[in-house]
C-alpha cells in the first residue's frame, strides 16, 4: 500500500460508532497511511482517539463501554426524542431543544469523565493526524467546522461534547454559547475534508439522523464504508451490540479494501488457498461415487454421459436462479452451501478453513439429525408429488435424505424428489459432495 495520505471522514449515529471502530481496525491491517481525520458527532469522538492513535486503548473503552458510562438516563426525555423530535425538521428539533434546554435532558457528565481518562490532548495536538469536528453553535444558529488548532487549548472535550450534543442532552455550553450535535449541519463531513486539500477521502456512513451535504468537488477519489447489517439505535449500548458491531466494521471495509472476497461471508482467497484451487480444478469432473455423481446429474437435470463443460455450464445456470447471479462461480458455491448450514458469518475466514468450518457445522448438523430417517414419513413426503410438506424442513433434512434415497427410483418418484430442492439447495448439495471429492483426492 502506498503511504499516500488519506483523509478519514467518520459521521455520526450514537452507538453505532462502535462500528467505525472496526473500520479504524481494518484500515491499520491494510496499511493505510491518515493525514486527517474529521468527524460529526461520535465519529468526531472517534477521531479523536484515531489522532491520538492509540488502538488499544480505544478499543478497550469500545468494547467495556455501557450506557452509564455515557448518559444518566431520565426515561422520559429519551422517548420523547425518539417517537417525536426524531420525526421533525430543524426547526422543531430547536424549538423543542429549547423548550426543554434549561429544566431537564440526559446528563452526559459520565461520557465527559469517560473522555477525560481516554482523549490526551497534548497527544493529539502533536500527532501528525490532524483531528477535525463538527458542531453547530445554536446561539447564532451558524456551524462550525473546525480543526484542531482552530480549538483553543485546553477546550477540546468541550468541543468534543459539543459536536456530541443531541437535544435529548443537556445543554453543552462553551464561553456562553450553546451548541448542538454536528449531524445538524452535515453528518458526512467530506465538503470539510476536501477544504483540507484532501483528494483521497475514505468515509464511513451509516443511517442516522441529520444532514447530509452533497459533496461539491468532482475531481475526488472517495471510497465509501457502509454497513451491511442494521447496528442497532443511537442509544443501543449493549455489549454483545457494540462487539458486533465493531466486528462488521472490520469486515465491512475489509470487504471495500479488496483484502475480503464474498457476497454474504468475509473470504481471504490469497493465501492458504490450495484446498480452494484444488476445489475449482475438480468442479464439474466426474465424482468417484458412480452413485452420487448419478445424483449430482439428476439435481442438473444432465444426462450421465455429460461431461465437465456440461455440468459447470448447468451449475452456472442454477446460480443465475439466486441472488449469487454474476458473482464467481466456486466462491459462490461455497457461500451459498455455508450459509445453507448455518456457518457463522461475521469472520475473516481464509478460504481453506472456510471448508473446515463447512464440514465441521455438517458434521455436527449430522450428529444432531441421525434419527431422521427413524420417521418413516419423511421420504415418503419428499417422493409424494406436489407435497408442500417440504417447505418445514431444513437443509441437513434435505441432505439427510439426498444420501439415503436408493438410485433405482421410478422416473414419477424421481421427479417428485427433485422438484423438493430450490436452486439453493440443490448447489449446496451439490458443493458438499465436490469438498468431499476434492479432499479426498
Amino acid at each position: 500500500m502506498s503511504q499516500l495520505k488519506y483523509g478519514l471522514v467518520l459521521s455520526g449515529g450514537g452507538a453505532k460508532g462502535a462500528f467505525e471502530m472496526g473500520v479504524w481496525k481494518a484500515l491499520r491491517e491494510c496499511d493505510y497511511s491518515l493525514g486527517a481525520v474529521i468527524g460529526t458527532s461520535v465519529g468526531a469522538l472517534n477521531a479523536a482517539v484515531i489522532a491520538q492513535d492509540d488502538f488499544d486503548i480505544a478499543m478497550e473503552f469500545w468494547s467495556n463501554l455501557t450506557v452509564n458510562q455515557v448518559l444518566d438516563l431520565n426515561q422520559e426525555i429519551t422517548n420523547t426524542y425518539v417517537n417525536e423530535w426524531s420525526k421533525g425538521n430543524f426547526d422543531a428539533f430547536r424549538n423543542s431543544f429549547l423548550n426543554i434546554l434549561f429544566s431537564d435532558g440526559l446528563d452526559i457528565t459520565p461520557l465527559r469523565n469517560s473522555l477525560n481518562h481516554l482523549i490526551s490532548e497534548d497527544a493529539i495536538r502533536k500527532s501528525p493526524i490532524r483531528l477535525g469536528l463538527v458542531t453547530v453553535d445554536l446561539t447564532s444558529l451558524t456551524p462550525k467546522q473546525l480543526m484542531i488548532e482552530d480549538i483553543p487549548e485546553g477546550q477540546l472535550i468541550d468541543y468534543l461534547l459539543a459536536s456530541s450534543a443531541l437535544p435529548v442532552f443537556q445543554k453543552q455550553e462553551i464561553d456562553g454559547r450553546t451548541y448542538l450535535d454536528g449531524g445538524f449541519f452535515d453528518n458526512v463531513p467530506i465538503n470539510f475534508m476536501i477544504e483540507q486539500n484532501f483528494k483521497k477521502i475514505i468515509s464511513v456512513e451509516f443511517p442516522a439522523i441529520g444532514m447530509r451535504k452533497w459533496v461539491r468537488e468532482k475531481n475526488v477519489e472517495i471510497i465509501t464504508v457502509n454497513n451491511s447489517q442494521l447496528l442497532g439505535g443511537t442509544l443501543d449500548f449493549d455489549s454483545a451490540r457494540i462487539q458486533q458491531n465493531i466486528q462488521l466494521g472490520y469486515l465491512d471495509a475489509l470487504k471495500v479494501f479488496d483484502a475480503v472476497e464474498g457476497k454474504y461471508f468475509y473470504l481471504s482467497t490469497q493465501k492458504n488457498n490450495a484446498i480452494y484451487k484444488k476445489f475449482q480444478v475438480q468442479l464439474g469432473l466426474p465424482l468417484s461415487n458412480p452413485r452420487q455423481h448419478k445424483k449430482m446429474l439428476s439435481l442438473l437435470n444432465l444426462p450421465k454421459d455429460s461431461d465437465q463443460t456440461q455440468v459447470l455450464a448447468s451449475l452456472e445456470n442454477l446460480l443465475k436462479k439466486t441472488s449469487y447471479k454474476n458473482h464467481p462461480l466456486p466462491l459462490s458455491l461455497l457461500e451459498i452451501a455455508g450459509k445453507n448450514l448455518g456457518v457463522p458469518q461475521l469472520e475473516n475466514y481464509p478460504i481453506d478453513y472456510f471448508f473446515q468450518a463447512l464440514l465441521k457445522r455438517l458434521n455436527q448438523l449430522l450428529k444432531e439429525n441421525l434419527t431422521l430417517l427413524e420417521n418413516p414419513g419423511i421420504i415418503k413426503t419428499f417422493l409424494t408429488p406436489n407435497s408442500n410438506k417440504f417447505i418445514l424442513f431444513n437443509f441437513i433434512t434435505f441432505y439427510i435424505v439426498f444420501l439415503s434415497i436408493r438410485g433405482d427410483l421410478s422416473h414419477e418418484n424421481e421427479s417428485a424428489f427433485l422438484s423438493k430442492f430450490t436452486p439453493e439447495v440443490s448447489l449446496s448439495m451439490i458443493t458438499i459432495l465436490y469438498i468431499h471429492e476434492t479432499l479426498n483426492q
